[in-house]
Formats: structure tokens, sequence, C-alpha cells
């Protein structure tokens, strides 16, 4: 898994790079914003991005809009020491994936890292994990984040997870996560019956 990580005090970025490599996270770190975006251009898709919410170049949840532009697909989620209840809310209405307060024990952070880059969104100040996505329910009652939505449309022509690996610049093992991901919220047991369910609920 490859992660971003934006945040403009040295400390906690050495904090996260110590923490998620020891755990098999490949982490690339950014200082602001725009290093951020620069760090994303000149790499293939990271697994998630995540942004602090007071860096420089952010400008509230405008930073989080600009990187999901910029992100060639990948999730973007917010962490900061404290935000009001409707800022996380508007960032998530904005396209987050999900919001992590700074003051968590390792654990949380490692689970909800790989939460959101499995596709699930993760809203800590609730204290709760929830499926909630960035893509609006179709007739069917599911909710599909932006990454999901987008490996079910390649999923749909037949192409195998590496193909779809392949074009949409990711690892086969996030394409897998994905698929599982899926066919667990359309409770089907294979790929081809989750596009089939889609079909029939209108994803597609």
């Amino acid at each position: 898994m490859r992660v971003l990580i934006a945040d403009d005090q040295e400390m906690l970025r050495e904090l996260f790079d110590a923490m998620l490599s020891r755990d098999g996270v490949a982490v690339s770190l950014a200082d602001c914003l725009e290093a951020a975006l620069a760090i994303v251009e000149d790499n293939a898709a990271f697994d998630l991005i995540l942004l602090d919410y007071n860096m420089p170049g952010m400008n509230g949840v405008d930073g989080i809009r600009r990187t999901l532009e910029q992100g060639k697909g990948a999730p973007v989620a917010l962490m900061s020491g404290n935000l009001p209840q409707h800022i996380v809310h508007d960032a998530l209405q904005a396209g987050a994936v999900g919001f992590l307060p700074k003051k968590l024990p390792p654990k949380s952070y490692l689970e909800a890292i790989r939460a959101m880059a499995a596709g699930q969104t993760v809203n800590l100040l609730d204290d709760r994990p929830s499926d909630t996505a960035s893509v609006p329910p179709a007739s069917g009652g599911q909710v599909l984040t932006s990454r999901e939505a987008l490996v079910l449309k390649h999923l749909a022509t037949g192409k195998p997870a590496a193909e779809i690996a392949a074009e949409l610049d990711l690892k086969s093992v996030t394409v897998n996560f994905v698929v599982k991901t899926l066919c667990r919220k359309f409770d089907v047991a294979t790929a081809d019956d989750a596009v089939a369910h889609a079909r029939k609920a209108g994803l597609l």
C-alpha cells in the first residue's frame, strides 16, 4: 500500500513515516498542499492521500477538492488536531473519505488508513467507521466511493483485475481489495455477481 501524507509539522510526518513503514506501508511525505500535489503528479496513483486541514495551501475544503481533481483517482482523507463537526461534514460532502483526529493511538491510525484505502469512509470524530461514499446512492440504495465506481465500470467490460490495475495505474492487490468490498456491499460472492447486481440496481 502506498500512502501520501501531507502535514506542516515535521515531527508528525516522521512519526507517521516510522509507524506506517513498520507496517509495510510505503510512505511519501509533503509539508504543504503544493508539495503534495507535485508528488502526486510525479508518481503513480497512491492508495490514499492524507491531508492536514491547517497546513499551508489548503484553504479549507478547497484543498480537498483540488487534491481530488489532481489525485489520479486516489481517495483523499483529512486530519486535524481539532475540527468542528460541520467542517468535517463539509469535507466528507466534498468527497473526502474520512477524518482522523491527530490524537489517536497508532493502531487506530493503521486500521483507519487501511479501511480508507480499501474503500471505506471513516469519521473518527464520531468514533465510528461507515461506508458513506462520495457517489450518490442509486435506486438499489447502495453507495459507492469514486474508486469503487471506477473499478466496477471496468469490471463490467469483463476485464480481469490485473488488466484493470494496469489501466488505472493501481496495484492488483488494491483492485482485489475493491472487488471484495463491492462483493461485501452487494452481498454477493463473485465479481461477476457484483456486476450483475450493479446493473439491476442502476449503478451501471
